[in-house]
């Protein structure tokens, strides 16, 4: 039987509107494609700013990484991330906090801003108090045939002349340990290749920031200078207090440590002789083949105290143990080289802690000088 002329007319009428709207599916698909390849999108779209964490613990993280996507589409290079509050610790992707808080952070793309986001940072490591100021050693690998070693150093001082490093700044002390790899550097001594060989993945100019954190000078490594000082005022508090006193007698400096132990501890006394401002040469960017007047800052010229392989120091009680609200003391007597300019001459105590570390240290005068301990 045929279907009657009502129901020919009934589907024939279904099939047109199901191509009506298959044919208004394909051309807005259609325009949407066109737009897209012709660089326009929907204005309605904003960029979306992620992190990697919104939630930083001090104690076991150290960064967050930002991207940003827009209509799906990461355009993290192109964009610009802003920090509300303009902190130091922010490079432009990735946030290292240095100390606890929330920082807020919006994207900015194609004349548009995302939603904010906030970091927040906490630090689950337990704190303990000192009545000791904590001073921080750090140790810079140098040489004087080394071209790119100045710019080391130049970067070190750029990151410490930070407003946020404002308060850290005159607790912070460098010592430059020379080397001599090419046989044209007077300031190497020998303890510099055992320190050196310490710290693996290092080169020249690196820094050792109290023993315990390392990095290059070079490239981004110098990323990593600001975190370990910090780390060591925020995570790494004293637990020991340092005072050094030095006086001339006769071609010799007589030097006396004193350390004081908060809690039942092992250390070790480590002794330097650190000349500031010394005219020597050098190899530079603009001087390849040498700067006869260069001046060396904070070198290195003796180290006074015995050493293992493992740059130990010297023990000052006879296991090297100071208990808790006691003090010990150690004397050492050096020859003054008649070439130090006592005036730019310092000696610097470090003391390490059972791990090899700089728990704390202190400078004085090579001439004359006495520290005291150093209170909060």
């Amino acid at each position: 039987m045929l279907p009657s002329a009502g129901l020919v007319k009934a589907l024939i009428i279904n099939m047109q509107n199901k191509m009506k709207k298959f044919r208004n599916i394909f051309m807005a698909v259609l325009a949407t494609s066109f737009f897209s390849c012709s660089g326009n999108v929907d204005d309605s779209s904003l960029p979306v700013l992620e992190a990697s964490d919104i939630e930083i613990d001090l104690a076991t993280e150290t960064e967050t990484v930002f991207t940003v996507r827009y209509n799906g589409v990461d355009v993290t290079e192109d964009a610009e991330i802003v920090s509300v509050s303009g902190t130091e610790d922010f490079d432009g992707k990735v946030f290292r906090p240095q100390s606890t808080g929330s920082e807020t952070f919006y994207a900015s793309y194609n004349g548009k801003e995302s939603d904010q986001v906030t970091v927040n940072v906490v630090n689950s490591r337990p704190q303990v108090e000192s009545k000791y100021d904590r001073h921080v050693c750090v140790m810079e690998f140098t040489g004087a045939w080394c071209i790119n070693c100045p710019d080391g150093y130049d970067k070190m001082i750029g990151v410490m002349s930070k407003p946020s490093m404002s308060r850290y700044k005159e607790n912070i002390h460098l010592c430059a340990f020379h080397s001599d790899l090419e046989g044209k550097d007077d300031m190497a001594i020998p303890q510099t290749q055992d320190l050196f060989a310490m710290f693996d993945g290092l080169a020249y100019p690196s820094f050792v920031t109290d023993m315990r954190e390392a990095g290059i000078l070079t490239a981004d490594g110098i990323s990593l200078f600001q975190p370990s000082i910090m780390a060591s005022f925020g995570d790494h508090t004293a637990h020991c207090g340092v005072s050094v006193s030095s006086v001339m007698s006769g071609s010799q400096a007589e030097i006396s440590v004193k350390v004081q132990s908060e809690h039942t501890s092992q250390y070790r006394v480590i002794v330097l002789v650190v000349q500031d401002a010394v005219k020597g040469w050098q190899k530079t960017n603009l001087y390849p083949d040498g700067d006869d007047n260069y001046i060396h800052k904070h070198v290195v010229r003796k180290v006074v105290t015995s050493y293992s392989g493992t740059f130990a120091g010297e023990k000052i009680t006879e296991d090297g143990i100071i208990a808790s609200g006691a003090e010990a003391s150690g004397s050492w007597t050096v020859a003054v080289d008649e070439s130090w300019n006592l005036d730019d001459t310092e000696i610097y105590a470090l003391v390490q802690d059972m791990n090899g570390y700089i728990n704390n240290m202190n400078v004085c005068a090579i001439d004359g000088g006495d520290s005291g301990y150093d209170l909060k």
